[in-house]
């Protein structure tokens, strides 16, 4: 099986005298076990791997083997995640592959002013991801007791004949998953407005399954705030006081993170390049 050119996969951008903080990054490997370096132009450089290619394995069998694809995705993100601790990062999506390092720098250059200015904005901050779960069980039961309009529908209900008391119990139902779902919206906009005041951007995610995130209760709200690492102490106690508030009605407030500021940032470093299709 002879060798051929490899080609050249890209993670990030960071400040050219950054560039240098990798050294402390040479236990992480890149994808496919790559060596991570850099290449420059001016003050910016990009983080990158070679993708070393078999006669056999084109860039395009990689994409379709699934198996492959999901440990490379891994790989990006970790990659990620230990620039994050060492310096500002501008996250490029997966699959950003060049033929060159040639073609990286070109890049780089043509990209010059959007790339130092996300830099700028993304500097000293990082991404944390903040998840609003319910347990509708426990804020049914609260409702039910305590929402002015539910206790007079129940004593409606009680009042009245077997045959009117079907129907009413209907509108009844109604209304107390009207009201779960305003007492939903409620907490989730005091959560987004509170943290947002401690944050420097902050953005909706796609909510997740319960396979997925792991909680016993339903995700009502998925976010990313961009927080400055002098910000992270308020920031944090602000979450302290919405569990505390919202906790005893069946809301839970999780935290996740530091996380590159993905979320955060424009992700594509140009998709002129030959092989760059993925970015």
């Amino acid at each position: 099986m002879s060798a051929i050119d490899p080609l050249v996969y890209a993670y990030a951008i960071v400040r050219q005298h950054d560039g240098g903080s990798l050294m402390s990054l040479s236990p992480v490997e890149g994808v496919n076990g790559g060596q991570l370096r850099t290449v420059s132009c001016g003050e910016l450089a990009a983080v990158i791997s070679d993708v070393p290619q078999t006669e056999d394995g084109a860039i395009e069998e990689i994409w379709r083997d699934s198996e492959r694809v999901k440990h490379m995705v891994l790989d990006h993100h970790r990659v990620l995640r230990a620039m994050a601790n060492c310096c500002t990062v501008l996250p490029l999506r997966f699959g950003a592959v060049f033929s060159n390092d040639a073609r990286v720098a070109v890049m780089l250059g043509a990209q010059r002013q959007r790339l130092c200015e996300a830099l700028e904005r993304l500097d000293g901050a990082r991404e944390w991801g903040i998840q609003v779960f319910c347990d509708r069980a426990a804020l049914r039961s609260r409702l039910g007791e305590e929402a002015p309009a539910i206790r007079a529908a129940r004593e409606q209900i009680a009042a009245t004949t077997a045959g009117r008391a079907f129907f009413l119990r209907h509108k009844l139902e109604l209304a107390l998953d009207a009201e779960i779902q305003n007492a939903i919206d409620r907490c989730v906009a005091d959560c987004r407005t509170s943290l947002r005041s401690a944050a420097r951007a902050a953005t909706k995610l796609k909510t997740q399954a319960p396979a997925i995130h792991g909680q016993p209760h339903e995700m009502v709200w998925n976010g990313a705030f961009l927080v400055a690492r002098e910000c992270e102490d308020r920031f944090f106690d602000l979450i302290a006081k919405l569990k505390h508030t919202y906790g005893s009605s069946g809301f839970d407030c999780g935290c996740t993170g530091p996380w590159p500021p993905s979320s955060f940032a424009e992700g594509s470093l140009g998709a002129n390049d030959e092989h760059s299709g993925r970015a």
